[in-house]
């Protein structure tokens, strides 16, 4: 069995795996976008024959650090045997800096194996067969919807103001609100996704705008053959101008456009139902997502009473 490095930059070899596995969510850029955005940390995994690796970015939790899997999609980076290993040396490592658990990412879209691990479970849902899909073959009101925002006065155009991103964050909030969603990120995060989106091609940030103004957001990213819908939001009292079916059908159309296979709509809270109906109008289907979680520490039980009891008081 091959052992393990783990570090808390990435090294040569580890870059060079990364920058051959073209995967946004494993590269240096984005974890050092998060670490921008939340203030969290890194450490890279690299097999010692280089043909292997993670990155798990290590975010606070009270007095624990919890570690994600390329954060947000999860996966691992180049070629070998199943992640397995890892999670085994995840386990037993003496390493600083360890979380007191990690979270790891498990598409239904990607045919990953079960791990004997516990979970959470949330509906996903994705675009399968990307290159046959068109406009043509989705729902009558997603047809009309689309038409109806190309033909309104709305401009679409991708960002590159980081200084956009307070009103990004004004819609992503206001949608939230709306909706009785949790504020995950800031704005911080998407001037960085704005920043970003310049120097990696896998990467946009789309605006619909209204004269001056911006009235809706998506981002959409690509990592090898997959694509993935990451955000999005709109401006309430421009809903008849549709301004999310424009940027979702572009967005879609793009990703097929650079060869991908599936598009993930990704997944939607619990009781989102209605959220998961309009997902797989776009001529989508649904899976079950899971989140398993990786005790590291021996005060991994100590994070659960702590966390069982925020949720009761929160």
């Amino acid at each position: 069995m091959n052992t393990w490095v783990a570090t808390t930059t990435a090294s040569s070899a580890w870059s060079e795996l990364s920058n051959e596995s073209n995967s946004l969510f494993h590269s240096e850029d984005w974890m050092a976008l998060l670490e921008r955005s939340f203030g969290c940390s890194s450490l890279y995994f690299l097999r010692e024959d280089h043909q292997k690796g993670a990155a798990i970015s290590l975010f606070r939790a009270g007095p624990f650090r919890i570690g994600y899997f390329g954060f947000p999609v999860g996966g691992t980076i180049g070629s070998g045997e199943p992640a397995g290993e890892l999670f085994e040396y995840l386990q037993t490592a003496n390493v600083d800096h360890m979380p007191v658990a990690v979270k790891i990412p498990v598409s239904g879209f990607e045919g990953s194996a079960e791990l004997d691990l516990p979970y959470e479970s949330t509906a996903e849902t994705a675009i399968v067969d990307l290159q046959s899909w068109s406009l043509d073959r989705v729902t009558k009101n997603r047809r009309r919807d689309v038409n109806r925002s190309l033909r309104s006065s709305l401009d679409l155009v991708d960002a590159s103001d980081p200084a956009d991103a307070v009103r990004i964050y004004e819609l992503y909030r206001a949608t939230l609100e709306r909706n009785d969603g949790s504020l995950r990120y800031n704005a911080t995060y998407f001037g960085e996704l704005i920043q970003l989106a310049q120097r990696r091609p896998g990467l946009r940030v789309l605006l619909a705008r209204k004269d001056d103004s911006i009235v809706a957001f998506t981002v959409v990213a690509l990592r090898g053959s997959m694509s993935y819908y990451l955000h999005g939001a709109f401006d309430w009292a421009m809903r008849e101008y549709l301004p999310s079916a424009m940027l979702l059908n572009e967005a879609i159309e793009w990703a097929k456009a650079q060869g991908c296979e599936s598009f993930n709509l990704m997944s939607s809270p619990q009781g989102q139902d209605s959220l998961i109906k309009y997902k797989e109008r776009w001529g989508a289907e649904t899976r079950e997502h899971r989140t398993y979680t990786l005790p590291v520490k021996s005060t991994y039980p100590l994070f659960k009473l702590a966390e069982r009891l925020y949720r009761m008081i929160s």
